[in-house]
């Protein structure tokens, strides 16, 4: 492979191509950032010395078969969270090769950082279907990489591309399964049959040296040994010159891979070990007591590691197959959360579904995750009921314990203590029907308690949709009133929230917003002729000051006092104008997509979108704090489908289209007294530039921080339980090093406390 000589006919570019490697070194997050990505689809697997790596769909784990540990890596720690395809480590150079659906190459050095090329990503000239990796084949310094536009040789030493092979019918494109070299022959099973060329060829980059071993198609070629074993979905085989030899007929092999003297092949349902001469060792079936769709596999020290689509990594002994272990790292049931719902650090998820016109079809049916204190919590789609597309979750304030959850399809069910214990839907309860080709369905959404303890929710597509359950009698209440206001169609139902004064407000896709009085049954209806952007209302939030803040399709809104115009019509519906850098206004978050808002202890908001990451706005909007995007964070989208904060500890978590992902965060909630009152990090260390946190606030707590000598160097009024210093006084220069006195004083006056805080510079 003469890169020089390459580089001389590089400007024939009709038949030649050229990556010039461009890599970036990427940021490690997880000083701020938390991972909650599942673990349990793995894609690919590969086995080095003792350790397997394992792909899923969007990171990495590496088991350790010595110590039964793993190691993590993930967005956190610099992957780019887009689909992976395959992994390989080099144990030459201790390397680790991630390949991606959309062409990225990801290589974790030996110093454990992430180098990210998207040379593949961004060449024009491959149509975007074609950029896929599809295997490493590694060969002295080189890894020879198999994708859908032909192979592309990296070397491992240098950290840096080499040639690109376009083997297709006169130069062209072509779909490359793997390669393999056996014999100083390199081979190619490719969509055109088994291709060959000399693998000491020194210009491989001109297609005419490769030739058609074997018209046959297969979907992958490895060498076990002395032999070339490649397979079809009829079947593996072994190559004997321009022939092939079945070694076992059976449908639909997925992949082989070869380790230890023996072969391991997959299918759906099945996998099979074969010895060195092809005789089976032994088979592992999914049947009604073990179920299982296999997706990748090979051996270790007598025992079979079967990657699976829903049930993560198995640890198989050879000699005993019903002994299984699943050795995923702990996490939620998949990466796609539809919602999450958080409070006293207990998480929930769910992974409904339904599209921009509320259709929820095709129906998922996926189980419900709760994080739970630390520790991934999983309810499996067997046990609820047979209910699908979950969209919401509601914790019982008074009992954390105690979950309802909506269903786009079949109503609302009760869980306790992680298990279902009770369902509601228009069979058994006052639910109103939605008739569906047949089928009585309840489209149920946005489920919330009021201070009393009651359960709302809106009901989508049928005449009653505002419904109230109550716990003590498990009676469903729909209110009458409403139908009067509803338009003669409207596709569907998302939020409801409930204001200081009990009244009840919920949105949709056609009404824009109707609220409701529970005791006055005085209603209101708030649309794009009051002035909002749009009728299609995805989010409602009110925050701690009582104002509603609306997301809509089309952008935001903020209603100063919804009571006021729920009982007296008074409708005060604010744009958020802010200056640019020119001075000139702009409307904030203009015609942008708003999929939720979400206020946390300081009365700050976090606002997501379905194409530009989360936002993070002061109180009232005019400042932005921060905006998180897939550039700057390790979101692995920027379509934030949900964000959640929780109160108890300021962290904030955010359901992507592609997994679930938090942020420690520092706003936290009031407590309802200052015992509990701390300053964090205390001592602050030379090393450290970040703020101070004082968490454990009342509600408008005084905080006054002074020197020992009793100068004042910083005052701030509390919006919820925590604030923050940023060691200036009074934001002009850094304090210097010494013992400062914090002093904390409640609202009324009638608590305080005082603590020292030690600053070394």
């Amino acid at each position: 492979m003469n890169t020089k000589h390459y580089c001389a006919m590089k400007f024939f570019y009709t038949f030649l191509f050229f990556l010039f490697s461009f890599w970036c070194s990427a940021q490690d997050f997880s000083a701020q950032w938390i991972d909650h990505y599942s673990y349990f689809s793995i894609k690919d697997l590969h086995i080095s010395e003792n350790k397997v790596y394992a792909a899923t769909d969007n990171a990495l784990f590496i088991f350790d078969n010595e110590t039964n540990t793993s190691q993590r890596f993930s967005t956190i720690q610099g992957l780019s969270g887009s689909d992976i395809t395959t992994v390989y480590h080099s144990s030459a150079f201790n390397i680790t090769a991630i390949g991606y659906q959309n062409g990225f190459l990801e290589f974790i050095t030996p110093d454990q950082k992430v180098r990210t090329f998207v040379d593949i990503f961004d060449k024009a000239t491959i149509p975007p279907d074609d950029k896929k990796i599809n295997s490493f084949y590694e060969s002295g310094n080189e890894l020879l990489i198999a994708t859908g536009f032909g192979i592309v040789s990296f070397n491992l030493e240098n950290i840096e591309f080499g040639d690109t092979f376009f083997i297709g019918a006169g130069g062209s494109q072509i779909d490359v399964s793997a390669t393999t070299i056996v014999n100083n022959t390199i081979y190619a099973s490719t969509v055109n049959g088994l291709l060959t060329a000399p693998a000491n060829d020194s210009n491989l980059i001109d297609f005419n040296r490769w030739s058609v071993a074997n018209p046959s198609v297969f979907r992958g070629i490895i060498d076990a040994g002395d032999n070339l074993i490649v397979w079809s979905s009829a079947g593996v085989f072994r190559v004997q010159g321009n022939t092939t030899v079945p070694i076992l007929t059976i449908p639909n092999v997925i992949s082989v891979t070869s380790s230890n003297n023996q072969l391991t092949l997959i299918t759906p349902n099945t996998s099979i070990i074969l010895d060195q001469n092809f005789k089976e060792v032994t088979r592992v079936v999914s049947n009604d007591t073990n179920t299982f769709i296999a997706t990748a596999a090979s051996t270790l020290d007598n025992t079979l590691f079967l990657g699976t689509s829903e049930l993560g990594l198995l640890k198989i002994p050879i000699n005993n197959i019903m002994q299984r272990e699943v050795i995923s790292p702990s996490g939620p049931l998949h990466n796609d959360p539809f919602s999450v719902s958080v409070l006293d650090n207990n998480a929930w998820v769910v992974y409904g579904r339904y599209d921009l016109f509320f259709n929820p079809f095709p129906k998922v049916n996926k189980g419900i995750s709760r994080f739970n204190n630390g520790e991934w919590q999983n309810i499996s789609r067997d046990d609820i009921l047979g209910f699908s597309s979950l969209t919401r979750v509601a914790i019982n304030p008074n009992n954390p314990e105690q979950v309802f959850v909506t269903s786009f399809s079949d109503g609302l069910l009760e869980v306790r203590n992680n298990e279902v214990v009770a369902s509601y839907d228009p069979a058994n309860s006052d639910i109103d029907n939605f008739d569906l080709a047949g089928e009585n369905v309840a489209w149920l959404n946005g489920p919330v308690f009021d201070d009393a303890g009651n359960l709302w929710f809106n009901n989508s597509r049928v005449d009653l949709p505002l419904n109230r359950l109550n716990l003590e009698t498990n009676e469903v209440t729909t209110f009458n009133s409403i139908t009067g206001l509803l338009p003669d169609f409207s596709d569907g139902y998302t939020d409801t929230v409930i204001d200081d004064e009990g009244n009840v407000y919920f949105a949709g896709g056609t009404i824009g917003i109707i609220g409701f009085n529970p005791n006055t049954e005085a209603t209101v209806t708030i649309d794009e002729e009051n002035g909002l952007p749009s009728d299609y209302v995805s989010t409602l939030a009110i925050d701690r000051d009582d104002q509603m803040w609306i997301g809509t399709f089309l952008g935001l809104r903020v209603l100063s006092d919804p009571s006021e115009a729920l009982n007296n019509g008074n409708l005060n519906l604010d744009r958020i104008v802010i200056e640019d850098d020119e001075g000139v206004g702009q409307e904030l978050l203009f015609d942008i997509t708003i999929t939720d808002i979400e206020v946390d202890g300081s009365n700050n908001k976090w606002v997501a979108t379905s194409s530009s990451g989360a936002f993070y706005f002061s109180p009232d909007g005019q400042e932005t704090i921060a905006q998180f995007t897939t550039d700057n964070s390790p979101l692995p989208s920027d379509n934030i489908l949900d964000i959640a904060v929780d109160d108890s500890t300021g962290i904030v978590y955010f359901a992507t289209e592609k997994g679930l992902i938090a942020l420690k965060g520092t706003a936290t909630g009031p407590e309802d007294n200052l015992t509990e009152v701390i300053a964090f990090p205390n001592p602050v260390r030379p090393q450290y530039d970040g703020n101070v946190t004082i968490r454990g606030l009342t509600e408008d707590s005084n905080v006054k921080i002074t020197d020992i000598e009793g100068n004042l160097v910083f005052e701030e009024t509390s919006e919820g339980g925590s604030l923050q210093w940023d060691t200036r006084a009074f934001g002009r220069h850094k304090v210097a090093s010494g013992v400062y006195l914090i002093l904390v004083t409640g609202n009324d006056s009638g608590e305080t406390t005082v603590f020292k805080l030690l600053i070394v510079r």
